[in-house]
């Protein structure tokens, strides 16, 4: 990795296959402003490169202060989000989450951060490494399940919706661990607890959808399609809110 600089900025030249960083010069010292830098960010903007400010935030962080898990947890966080918005380089933000998020569960396993974030990612490397799609996705359901039973309602019950996913999407047995029935029981009681999380109602929409609850399906493709967006719905909504556009019509 190179530095190339002129004036009073840099810009970081990566060798192909190289996950980029923005420079150092302009974030702060402290280990507590670098992670509120990321917050701020994750909070703020899915820009791919706000968001590789965030990473190197929380990566100069790290060498500040190594080995924390506020700083580790959140580094899988945007690594996730990296991982899903930047499909060139998509495993290798995988990859990297997933070592963030294996340490802070070492660190603190009683804490739902690590296991969640460690299954976010595992599930990203399962759709860049379609070989091992299979072994992946049984992997993420345990570490779900794990995250669930430390914290099924932390950020809106966010593990409870992804092992809902897992079961709506994965292959159904014995090919895989999918099972529609599952899905359904688990994303009914997840909207009941936190029926403001626009999300949850769009992955029981898919669940009812793809158990040929067409009205029940319809009327929360509806209800997510109402959600003002605020928040993170407003930064990561527009895909969602389009494809519960697309289903109303088909199921019209």
């Amino acid at each position: 990795m190179l530095f190339l600089c002129a004036g009073f900025g840099c810009v970081t030249l990566v060798a192909p296959g190289d996950l980029p960083s923005s420079d150092y010069f302009d974030l702060p010292a402290s280990p507590e402003e670098l992670r509120l830098v990321a917050d701020r960010i994750y909070r703020d903007s899915r820009d791919i490169d706000e968001l590789v400010r965030a990473r190197t935030a929380l990566k100069k962080a790290d060498e500040e202060l190594p080995e924390q898990f506020g700083t580790l947890w959140r580094l899988a966080r945007v690594d996730a989000v990296l991982a899903r918005m930047d499909e060139a380089r998509g495993e290798g933000w995988a990859q990297e989450g997933l070592k963030a998020a294996r340490s802070a569960r070492a660190l603190e396993p009683d804490r739902i951060e690590g296991h969640l974030y460690a299954a976010v990612c595992t599930g990203m490397l399962a759709k860049y490494r379609p070989a091992d799609g299979d072994e992946l996705t049984e992997r993420v359901v345990e570490l779900a399940q794990r995250a669930v039973a430390v914290d099924p309602h932390y950020a809106g019950g966010e593990a409870r919706r992804v092992l809902g996913a897992i079961y709506i999407y994965a292959p159904p047995w014995p090919a895989g661990v999918g099972d529609l029935d599952e899905a359904i029981e688990i994303l009914e009681g997840l909207a009941a607890d936190h029926p403001e999380a626009p999300l949850n109602l769009y992955f029981l929409a898919e669940a009812y959808r793809r158990g040929e609850q067409r009205d029940d399906a319809l009327r929360l493709y509806r209800r997510v399609r109402s959600f003002p967006p605020r928040g993170v719905w407003r930064l990561e909504g527009r895909h969602y809110r389009a494809k519960a556009r697309e289903y109303i019509r088909q199921l019209q």
